[in-house]
């Protein structure tokens, strides 16, 4: 005997063994939006009851998914799905069922929703004005990741992932950015605001994290990745002094920024977020480095994107370029796909870079490279300091010139105080990036960049 139960709108879940955290998503007879908060649409089991055969069933434009506990469906993150299947677009229905037995009740309970979807247009950059009823302070952008640090069990974000080496994982991040957000910058609470939490109206903010097997990850982005335009994507590789969460909210800017039209993805190794952990960095990258590689073959084989973007800045440079060293010389049939390899202020020793490590990736890679240099990197000028060598980055000692590298000077461009993160602080570098990804224009023609010559070999400075 099987017990139903339908219900649009009402409260009927409070008298089950299976309910939801927030029966009022329900009963105050408003639409799921793609700005509303899911973090609140969860089930809960009725404490002290023991509830068996549970299947959860969701479907929306003939698209379905089934759990066999509350568990599972808590863990999967229905706010993506439906923005995969464009189902707030369509205004189609999301239909769940729930079914189960309990002690209470021997017999099949089957509860049935039915909630209406709506999409809510924001504004872009806080210009022109929302299309909706309510319109939204914010948007949100999905961005995957795969990253070898440790997994940590907590409710705040921002911590999810810490510091420590550990097995490498995969998943999608859905981080939001305010409609008042200025390009380059990467907004966050500030004392001097009297902020002291985070708020999605005026902070970039990390909304969700799903972690995902490696099956699952591959799928959803590949599947997601054929529904772009060009059905490109970017790897981005952080730097030294780097959290998990800050990557992740960087990749969302750089994305947004640059009007991406593909998937952004990123790579967080175990960087230990301290200015005074340099050391510990440095071994955490050289152990990644083959985390990375394995990362990246599956990323360029199994993604199903034709426009591949690979981004490092920092430290993260020694990893990507080791890592596409060592790949591209066992595999080098990978390259078909590499559409520009972009290396942004390189903690990598000078000599070894021009001697080494770029040579290789020129012949094996077989793909334009795009190195960006200052004089005015004092993260750069403190890491020559501790080596007593010039790094590849840092053009103080004269700017690093290659046969199959284009390099670009940005001295002078950013005023921050360590002028080390301007590849994606500062407009102008926004700029000539985001020309060189959706014109493919070369340095030469880009009107942003002034060439200078002072050997056989050109380089580029970034006009003021």
């Amino acid at each position: 005997m099987i017990i139903i139960l339908f219900t649009q709108f009402s409260m009927l879940g409070q008298n089950n063994s299976i309910y939801w955290t927030d029966e009022g998503l329900f009963s105050s007879g408003e639409c799921l939006s793609n700005t509303s908060d899911f973090r609140q649409l969860k089930l809960l089991v009725k404490p002290d009851t023991e509830v068996d055969n549970v299947k959860i069933f969701i479907e929306v434009n003939f698209k379905s998914e089934i759990f066999e506990s509350v568990q599972a469906f808590n863990d999967f993150d229905l706010e993506f799905w439906l923005l995969e299947n464009e189902a707030f677009k369509s205004e189609t229905p999301l239909k769940i069922t729930i079914q189960y037995k309990s002690q209470e009740q021997p017999n099949t309970i089957e509860l049935f929703y039915k909630v209406c979807l709506k999409y809510v247009v924001a504004a872009s950059r806080g210009e022109g004005k929302a299309m909706a009823e309510a319109p939204s302070k914010f948007i949100k952008l999905p961005v995957y990741f795969a990253t070898d640090r440790n997994y940590v069990k907590t409710e705040n974000l921002n911590d999810v992932f810490g510091t420590e080496r550990s097995k490498l994982k995969y998943g999608i991040c859905q981080v939001s950015i305010p409609n008042s957000h200025d390009v380059g910058q990467v907004e966050s609470p500030s004392i001097w605001r009297f902020e002291f939490s985070e708020d999605p109206s005026k902070h970039v903010m990390i909304q969700n994290i799903n972690v995902l097997d490696k099956e699952k990850f591959f799928k959803s982005l590949s599947k997601s990745i054929k529904k772009s335009p060009r059905k490109s994507s970017f790897l981005f590789v952080h730097g030294y002094n780097t959290s998990f969460s800050e990557a992740a909210k960087r990749t969302a800017q750089i994305s947004y920024d640059l009007k991406f039209d593909g998937r952004a993805v990123f790579y967080s190794w175990p960087s230990q977020a301290s200015m005074f952990k340099y050391s510990k960095d440095e071994a955490n990258i050289e152990w990644s480095k083959y985390n990375i590689k394995r990362f990246l073959e599956d990323y360029i084989t199994r993604s199903g994107a034709e426009d591949i973007y690979l981004v490092a800045h920092s430290m993260g440079n020694r990893g990507l370029t080791k890592a596409l060293v060592e790949l591209f010389n066992e595999k080098p049939e990978l390259n078909k796909n590499i559409k520009e390899v972009i290396l942004a202020a390189p903690d990598i020793d000078a000599d070894v870079f021009k001697n080494d490590i770029a040579p290789q990736m020129v012949s094996d890679i077989n793909k334009p490279i795009t190195l960006y240099v200052s004089a005015d990197d004092l993260a750069l000028r403190a890491s020559k300091l501790l080596h007593g060598n010039p790094r590849a980055g840092d053009s103080e000692d004269g700017v690093v010139l290659l046969n199959g590298v284009e390099t670009i000077d940005a001295t002078g461009i950013d005023t921050s105080f360590l002028c080390h993160s301007y590849f994606a602080d500062t407009n102008s570098i926004i700029s000539d990036i985001f020309d060189l990804i959706n014109t493919g224009k070369r340095a030469m023609q880009r009107t942003q960049l002034t060439p200078v010559k002072v050997t056989n070999l050109p380089y580029w400075k970034v006009k003021q």
